[in-house]
């Protein structure tokens, strides 16, 4: 009994939620099986880890028919019973929780009951409700368009031939609605393209496009700013990076969560690329400073805090030597992460920190126990512990790590092909480094420094400083 859905399905409920499904089953409006009331009694006793030797069908059925023979296929029909009470209790749940469908519902009954004042009453304070929202995203367009057509449909019988406007009005909210959810929706596809390097069917966007740039409007925030978010992706140009800044802080409070969320995501991602690519450090720390305003407004994470981005925020401070605010963040996260990837994010990130602050040793100790199945954090790791040996003269274990580096990038399918030049470019310089260190190459200094700067320089670009570190390295020489 112990993997059964039914189990399942309540592990995952709160202590309120439990409570509340024992009032729900026990309600006869939804269930009138006694039985179903006796296993949830049954069932209790093992909440919230349902382990136990107890916990079997044999028990379970032993509480319910104590006088009957086993019957294993009447003990199943029960708890499929349960199960369903279980789903219907989720749906009804949920659907108490969206206030705004119950009314939707109601002021329909109202309609169809011709309760017009009752109507008239819930439909007025609905209205004036959503008109103080602050946030106006694709929410608010679309309840408008549902109480603008419901408004239709309550003026046809009484006023036939007559409010006409109310088209025009649906139509509009309809438009921004569509507006919102297709620019939400090319800037995300936008970004994966980007980040995996997955190809997808822009449909509609040229027209989007050409449509918006004659009917923009400045009070239509989220439209602006996923226009320029957008143009910020494909246009790659900083001046859209400083009209979004300005933007987001005159606006902010009238966007939600998620808007926030995705605002610092693709902020952050122009910052990246910068780095990445141009192998450039002019944003550097505009690229901090967008992880620190956001951990202060409080949208840094989105639900449960994925480990891809607990990790991206550390590197982003490490990077301007922001030591402190790094290891406060991972001290207000770290219990955010999944069971699963904690230690290994906390792996990374210490030792990250003590590799920026050349404490190379406790940096290979903690690196070395970082296991992500993620082939882009799996890269990063490599790396690390590659500069890591380098760094404490460990040439043969540089030597080593760059043959099984190699290897794993050729059969890699997701890097983009210029990352993979650039690493490879990157191999080969740090091996010619290694060998005239170590006395195995040319032996002229000046010779082999010009030409360490002349192959580093064509590296294409900068995935995760790799070209940046390089150029430091040869100075060094």
């Amino acid at each position: 009994m112990q993997n059964t859905r039914l189990v399942r399905l309540l592990k995952t409920f709160d202590s309120s939620e439990f409570k509340q499904f024992r009032d729900f089953i026990n309600s006869p409006y939804y269930n009138r099986n006694k039985n179903v009331i006796s296993l949830y009694s049954f069932l209790k006793k093992f909440y919230p880890d349902f382990t136990g030797d107890e916990l079997n069908d044999e028990s379970a059925f032993r509480k319910l028919f104590p006088d009957e023979k086993y019957d294993y296929f009447k003990l199943k029909n029960i708890i499929s019973d349960l199960l369903s009470l279980g789903r219907k209790f989720l749906a009804t749940s949920h659907f108490h929780n969206k206030t705004d469908l119950g009314t939707d519902f109601l002021l329909e009954e109202f309609r169809d009951r011709n309760l017009r004042n009752m109507h008239e009453q819930l439909f007025s304070s609905s209205l004036k409700k959503l008109n103080e929202s602050v946030i106006r995203d694709e929410i608010y367009f679309l309840k408008q368009f549902e109480l603008a057509a419901e408004l239709k449909n309550y003026y046809s019988p009484i006023y036939p031939n007559s409010h006409f406007n109310l088209f025009q009005d649906q139509l509009n909210y309809f438009i921004k609605y569509s507006l919102v959810k297709m620019l939400r929706l090319y800037n995300t596809m936008l970004h994966e393209n980007k980040q995996n390097n997955y190809e997808f069917d822009f449909r509609m966007f040229d027209e989007i496009f050409s449509y918006l740039k004659n009917n923009l409007n400045e009070q239509d925030t989220v439209i602006l700013l996923y226009y320029n978010i957008i143009l910020l992706e494909k246009e790659n140009d900083e001046k859209y990076f400083f009209t979004l800044k300005e933007l987001f802080g005159k606006h902010s409070d009238e966007l939600s969560h998620y808007d926030r969320y995705m605002y610092f995501l693709h902020m952050s991602g122009f910052c990246a690329d910068r780095f990445n690519n141009q192998c450039k450090t002019d944003f550097t720390r505009e690229h901090f400073l967008l992880s620190k305003e956001n951990f202060e407004l409080g949208t840094i994470e989105l639900g449960k805090i994925l480990y891809l981005d607990f990790l991206n925020h550390v590197k982003i401070a490490v990077r301007v030597d922001e030591f402190e605010w790094a290891e406060k963040y991972i001290c207000r996260f770290k219990d955010s992460l999944s069971d699963e990837h904690r230690q290994s994010s906390l792996n990374f990130c210490y030792g990250y920190i003590d590799f920026k602050k050349r404490n190379f040793e406790n940096a290979l100790n903690l690196l070395s126990q970082v296991n992500f199945s993620n082939f882009i954090i799996k890269i990063q790791v490599k790396n690390l512990l590659l500069q890591t040996y380098y760094e404490l003269g460990l040439y043969e274990q540089a030597l080593a790590m760059i043959d099984t580096f190699r290897h794993y990038l050729s059969r890699d399918k997701n890097l983009p092909d210029n990352y993979k030049f650039s690493f490879n470019e990157y191999f080969k310089n740090i091996t010619d480094i290694i060998r005239y260190i170590t006395g195995s190459g040319i032996n002229s200094r000046n010779i082999i420094t010009k030409d360490f700067k002349s192959a580093a320089s064509g590296i294409k670009c900068n995935p995760f400083g790799i070209k940046l570190w390089l150029i430091e390295k040869i100075n060094e020489l």
